[in-house]
């Protein structure tokens, strides 16, 4: 095909054909180097598009690079100027290397690349045989290929972290760590806490940080880790504890999806320091050595800027490196002295405090419904699904809401921990299934709204009622938070399904009203039937009435028995919440850690404040529970804490229906708190 066209285009082409894959490589892996970590940060989809493009296309286009290299190598015929190219072009397979081994910003865009460590140690092995093929070719009486040594060994080297990070951050390798023993460790070290409130958020947030790893791997913990766990968050106020969590997060996020296991390590750290040098050492020779006018000057300057930028690749990763959240918690855990305190706080202004979007996206099923319908081809090639995402909008989370999720979770923790039933696993489960049967004041007549129909339409319904109550009320803080609310659970339901562990959602099953007015649909509630209505009952109960008409019921109940607004929404906003905690405990581990490449999901920072909390099925008793076992409770727990232990655990032994702690039991307890505690080596107290 290409002999047919003109023989200029054809020289342009032949030209320009390895200079441009090499500078498309370059260009991917900028995108990759930018644009990777904004992707924590923010929900937009242009970013998910940029980065998932850069992502699938940088490894082709480095690998069809590399192999029109090889064949130019073995054209490598013609006059001295053409092997001159030849070899200085042969010069850029060490840089296609760099390039393969990727930013550390970036390594996985999903989970699931983790899982395909396996494919990429075959094409390490393959692209660096391809690689010496080129090199070997271009070895001859220049100093090119000396100098391409410590460049062909510094890809090398950043090719292998990759594939090692890959292979580290997979479902097996997670379950193979110690992150238990860790949370214990670490528990046990910040025991006295900071002064300063953000050192002491991100000693917590490192601390939980292990135990939500050992989480995500869907193991079990023991009651005293629940124990351990509530004593701690539960003294957190609301706003410090999403700072925790958000800071937990980034961790998690780290590890998942960027080089964190390996440049945070000792190791890591050592390969990043032979890697820049080697880098270094041939740029200066290069610049030295060269003699730049036997080359093309494009090939020169090309090389150069391979040159640039592999060196800045090296110096943005090691300043990633310095402004993180994990270095800061080295230099407190490491703290005491004056230096590392000025170290802290330096780095303290220079990083920023958004670790996720700090968003909540908002999808408004009326107002979408009065938009016209997408054309039936659009919906056949899957475009439909993006105009979808163009109905979505963000609001700020703020603190308010903040305050009102936090208080919400830590009333269910402490009716859980009445009467010591903190380890009773019926009633834990009991509380966190609970969807709006929780909520004070919800009469049984609204049960056929809530408990007794499907989770996907009781979110259709009160998003419906809500948004019709709302039409005549002013802009209160309350109904502000509830619409808030029931547009995020709305957005979850039509373009999160996964999230609420549905599978899919099909909104074509809703009536959309395309040819009625939004006020039109607010309005018609009042010409709706009563929800006493044999008729409507009969309908709704054989899933021919559908959850948009259930809400126009629904928000009729509403207004009729409650007549006061206050009362109305403080129950509408409870029933959010209750939804919402559901939502949050039954969404897989796995769509959480999607989530975190999104920008965050409001959900997930739920799950895991609900998770600190004690409130999961993911505590069961274990026999490390047990007094005298490895991990002795009195390491960890005062003397109230530990009593309220030693009388839950054994009331789950042993079946106690009541239990009240009486002298001689709290006199034992304390007894035992302080001769543990005096027998404890004065090294094991120190403060890190």
């Amino acid at each position: 095909m290409l002999k047919n066209l003109p023989e200029e285009v054809l020289n342009l082409w032949n030209n320009w054909e390895i200079r441009g894959m090499v500078l498309l490589s370059l260009l991917l892996q900028t995108i990759l180097i930018i644009c990777g970590p904004l992707r924590k940060t923010s929900a937009r989809v242009w970013i998910r598009i940029l980065v998932w493009s850069a992502y699938l296309s940088a490894d082709m286009v480095a690998t069809v690079a590399l192999g029109n290299l090889a064949r130019s190598q073995g054209d490598s015929s013609g006059d001295r100027s053409k092997k001159a190219n030849n070899s200085i072009q042969a010069f850029w397979a060490p840089f296609l290397l760099l390039h393969l081994g990727g930013p550390d910003t970036i390594t996985a865009y999903s989970i699931e690349d983790n899982e395909l460590w396996l494919r990429h140690l075959l094409g390490l092995v393959v692209q660096v045989g391809v690689a010496f093929y080129v090199f070997s070719r271009s070895w001859g009486s220049s100093i090119l290929p000396f100098i391409a040594i410590p460049m062909f060994i510094a890809g090398i080297i950043k090719y292998s972290e990759r594939t090692w990070v890959l292979w580290s951050s997979c479902s097996k390798s997670l379950r193979k760590n110690s992150y238990l023993e860790d949370f214990r460790e670490f528990y046990f070290h910040t025991r006295n806490p900071e002064s300063d409130k953000q050192r002491e958020y991100l000693r917590q947030a490192y601390t939980f940080f292990h135990i939500s790893m050992f989480t995500m791997q869907d193991f079990v913990f023991g009651y005293l880790d629940l124990m351990l766990s509530y004593t701690r968050f539960s003294k957190i106020p609301a706003d410090g504890a999403f700072k925790v969590v958000e800071v937990e997060l980034r961790l998690i996020y780290d590890m998942l999806y960027t080089k964190a296991p390996l440049i945070y390590s000792r190791s890591g750290i050592i390969l990043r320091c032979i890697s820049f040098l080697l880098s270094v050492t041939a740029f200066i020779i290069f610049q030295v050595k060269i003699e730049k006018l036997a080359y093309s000057s494009i090939d020169v300057a090309i090389t150069y800027l391979l040159f640039v930028a592999a060196i800045f690749l090296e110096l943005y990763a090691f300043l990633c490196l310095v402004l993180s959240d994990r270095t800061m918690i080295w230099l407190l855990d490491k703290g005491g002295n004056a230096l590392t305190s000025a170290i802290y706080s330096l780095l303290r202004k220079l990083t920023t405090s958004k670790r996720w979007s700090r968003s909540i996206s908002q999808y408004n099923l009326i107002r979408v419904c009065n938009e016209n319908k997408p054309l039936k081809c659009l919906e056949l090639v899957g475009i439909d699904e993006m105009l979808r995402q163009m109905h979505v909008n963000w609001k700020d989370l703020n603190g308010g809401l903040h305050e009102l999720i936090f208080e919400h979770l830590l009333k269910k923790a402490e009716k859980m921990k009445e009467n010591f039933n903190l380890f009773d696993k019926k009633l834990r489960s009991k509380i966190i299934s609970q969807r709006g049967d929780g909520v004070r004041g919800l009469l049984k007549n609204f049960r056929w709204c809530t408990t007794e129909v499907e989770f996907s339409r009781s979110i259709v319904v009160w998003h419906v009622a809500t948004e019709i109550c709302s039409g005549n009320e002013k802009d209160a803080d309350i109904v502000f938070r509830s619409k808030c609310l029931s547009e995020y659970m709305m957005y979850l339901l039509v373009i999160r399904p996964n999230m609420l562990s549905i599978g899919f959602f099909d909104e074509g099953s809703l009536p959309t009203f395309r040819d009625k007015r939004y006020e039109d649909i607010i309005q018609s509630y009042k010409t709706e039937r009563g929800y006493d209505d044999e008729e409507f009952q009969r309908r709704w109960k054989t899933g021919r009435q559908s959850a948009v008409g259930g809400g126009r019921v629904l928000a009729r109940q509403l207004l009729e028995s409650i007549s006061e607004s206050k009362k109305r929404w403080e129950m509408i906003e409870e029933v959010w919440m209750e939804m919402l905690s559901y939502a949050a405990t039954h969404c897989p581990w796995k769509e959480h850690a999607h989530a975190l490449r999104r920008g965050g999901e409001l959900l997930t920072h739920v799950c895991f404040l609900m998770l600190h909390l004690g409130l999961s099925e993911q505590y069961e008793y274990k026999s490390s529970d047990k007094p005298g076992y490895k991990y002795y409770p009195q390491y960890y727990l005062g003397l109230e804490e530990l009593n309220y232990y030693d009388r839950a655990l054994d009331k789950y032994l042993q079946g106690i229906q009541s239990s009240t702690p009486d002298e001689e039991a709290l006199q034992e307890a304390r007894d035992k708190y302080l001769q543990v505690m005096a027998n404890l080596p004065s090294s094991s107290l120190h403060k890190v």
